[in-house]
């Protein structure tokens, strides 16, 4: 079985996938499933972990891509000893069964996968090639590197994409495991910074068709899963929660980030959603901050006791949203295009498609993304 994601595609654009010939000669053999409910909160990192465990952020313990605090060093959730279940990758090894997985987030320092290129983030002045060997399968890497690095610029996009496909086709043909997973970026890199009505988008759909056919190809008629994590918002302002804590002296901002205030508290940034810590404050000062962000620009409502409980901010004073147009990040970074928006946000549905798996082709509607695990499970007889 090869399990393919598209990050951060919604269903909204699965109708223009289907103008790219491969993908539409691929749905066509397909039990697409559309309408389908993403996992709150909804970034890369959780959604993964709930793909490959079938089970919400609070349970897997990966709520969010970084660590809360914000600051530009935060450290990314990419060990897989983060991960307080069972992952399907796990499960498959523990049968015997080969796997491998490119750039599959929160697959660092893995002993399940056999042939591993994860998803890692070097920190400043750390050596991003050296963080990805440690983390990984080093003779692999360093294989796929010599082999395949004229396909690279940086971790520009769709070059990336186009890097990590050759190397999990060449992982495919050559070592035959039989689960492997790949993680495609491109449309998520590029919506971020030029939104969802751009042309530069051109580039990623393309992509996307190309990688696909070069997969299959590998695959050679193995069961296929490929879904998209979450869709994406176009952002006309980011707004840094942050920024209005450090005016009232809560939080100390610096010329490189902020520092922890005396009383511990800060605003935790996902994109479309917010969360409030409120450290040693007392709940007059909590009423008074709750109240600044509710008339704050942007602010669409608070989450409720369940959206804090399903993404694992129980402990949190309160969480809230953004309106369409607007998001929440560290430093006001510029966005056009973003995620991480509760599941009652407008045109925010995702998709899956599977080819085997024992079910049959055809246009399904409605379902979650907590679906996938199971299924998984059960074709493997895991």
């Amino acid at each position: 079985m090869l399990i393919i994601s598209y990050d951060a595609i919604g269903d909204k654009q699965f109708d223009r996938l289907l103008q790219y010939p491969v993908f539409n000669a691929f749905a066509k053999q397909c039990a697409v499933f559309r309408d389908v409910s993403t996992i709150f909160i909804s970034n890369t990192y959780p959604v993964h972990t709930s793909v490959a465990t079938g089970v919400l952020p609070c349970e897997h313990g990966i709520t969010s891509n970084a660590e809360a605090f914000p600051s530009p060093n935060q450290l990314w959730n990419f060990d897989e000893a983060l991960i307080r279940v069972k992952t399907i990758w796990q499960l498959a090894s523990k049968k015997g069964i080969k796997t491998a997985a490119v750039l599959w987030p929160v697959t660092g320092f893995s002993k399940s996968i056999n042939y591993n290129i994860p998803e890692v983030r070097a920190m400043p002045g750390k050596s991003q090639l050296l963080t990805s060997l440690k983390a990984g399968s080093p003779f692999l890497q360093f294989k796929m590197y010599l082999r395949h690095r004229s396909l690279l610029n940086g971790i520009k996009q769709p070059n990336l994409d186009f890097f990590s496909t050759a190397c999990m086709v060449d992982i495919l043909r050559e070592k035959k495991p039989g689960l492997s997973l790949v993680h495609l970026t491109a449309y998520d890199f590029i919506c971020h910074d030029n939104g969802l009505d751009s042309a530069a988008l051109d580039a990623a759909y393309d992509a996307m068709d190309k990688n696909l056919a070069a997969l299959l190809a590998a695959a050679d008629g193995d069961d296929i899963v490929l879904f998209s994590d979450h869709s994406q918002i176009n952002i006309n302002k980011v707004i840094d929660p942050n920024s209005a804590l450090a005016g009232m002296g809560l939080i100390n901002q610096t010329d490189n980030g902020y520092l922890p205030g005396e009383n511990n508290c800060f605003a935790e940034c996902g994109g479309g959603s917010a969360f409030f810590h409120a450290g040693k404050l007392t709940n007059d000062k909590i009423n008074e901050i709750r109240s600044m962000f509710s008339s704050s620009e942007g602010f669409r409502r608070f989450l409720t006791n369940d959206e804090l409980r399903e993404t694992g901010r129980e402990n949190a004073a309160f969480g809230f949203c953004a309106k369409a147009g607007f998001c929440y990040e560290i430093f006001g970074t510029k966005k056009k295009g973003n995620h991480g928006y509760p599941l009652d946000m407008p045109d925010y549905k995702v998709f899956y498609m599977t080819r085997g798996c024992g079910q049959k082709p055809g246009i399904n509607h409605g379902g979650s993304l907590l679906d996938i695990a199971p299924l998984v499970i059960r074709h493997l007889g895991l």
